[in-house]
């Protein structure tokens, strides 16, 4: 009898370690995970994409903002207003990209500037041109009219 418990209690020790070395097997794949999951950052993942959709948000909205507030203002008022900035600031010194542009931008106003210049000589010369072919008249004395047209009578 002591052998047949013995015998006994030898099959449920197995069934115990062969339990055992299963939960061994178990905790180690979940432990595997877990080291996954640790490595890989997903705080640090998760806030560099919200940043990064925060940023773009908030400089979409800042586009519109100044897309709409500038909308009706010309391009060479908006040129002045950059330019002036950038010379009060110095802040196109800090790099050689930044030098180029303000180069760029003072170009640019320089053509609209000589592009408004030949509009504006264009213009007074028409109307010198209108003032010298238009009749002569004393001042004070009523603008020039054109005789009245013949008219014609017909009889009945």
């Amino acid at each position: 009898m002591l052998k047949k418990r013995i015998g006994e209690l030898e099959h449920i020790m197995a069934n115990l370690i062969q339990d055992n070395k299963h939960l061994e097997e178990r905790l180690d794949s979940h432990g595997a995970r877990l080291y996954t999951l640790e490595n890989l950052d997903i705080h640090q993942q998760v806030s560099k994409a919200m940043d990064e959709i925060v940023t773009n948000v908030v400089d979409w909205a800042i586009q519109a903002l100044l897309h709409n507030h500038f909308r009706d203002l010309p391009k060479a008022n908006m040129k002045e207003i950059l330019h002036q900035r950038m010379w009060e600031t110095n802040s196109y010194k800090t790099h050689e990209d930044h030098m180029m542009r303000y180069e760029a931008l003072e170009k640019s106003m320089n053509c609209d500037h000589s592009e408004k210049l030949l509009k504006d000589l264009a213009e007074a010369s028409k109307k010198k041109k209108k003032r010298r072919d238009s009749p002569k008249t004393p001042p004070g004395s009523p603008p020039h009219q054109p005789p009245p047209p013949p008219t014609t009578s017909m009889s009945i």
